[in-house]
């Protein structure tokens, strides 16, 4: 991140726009990658987990792994998980599988969690 602070200060704020606004279709590689995987490229892109409380016990002790899970449905399963980035802009990541440790991204887009 200090990197790339500096590379706003010697090429301008238009150069740092552009990366603060994620262009459609940028994390589309992700889709069909291990949860694991996609989630180190997100951090290692910049972005962090965005902490919030999730609303059932079990879904809790999963955020002991993963800080940005949002939550998880039974019927089909999958979790969402939101990352901001220090602008505020927000990616959700939806994952599904049998089992958290293998879960594979399902989508990515550019959207915030609604606020509770």
């Amino acid at each position: 991140m200090k990197k790339f602070t500096l590379a706003c200060a010697l090429l301008g704020a238009a150069a740092c726009a552009a990366h603060a606004t994620p262009q459609p279709g940028m994390w589309d590689g992700l889709i069909g990658k291990s949860y694991a995987k996609a989630r180190k490229e997100v951090i290692d892109a910049g972005w962090r987990p965005d902490h919030r409380k999730a609303q059932s016990a079990w879904e809790q002790q999963i955020q002991l792994q993963y800080a940005e899970l949002r939550s998880c449905t039974v019927e089909r399963p999958s979790c969402t998980f939101y990352f901001v980035d220090y602008d505020g802009a927000c990616l959700k990541v939806v994952a599904e599988g049998e089992k958290v440790n293998a879960f594979t991204v399902r989508s990515v887009r550019n959207e915030c969690a609604a606020r509770q």
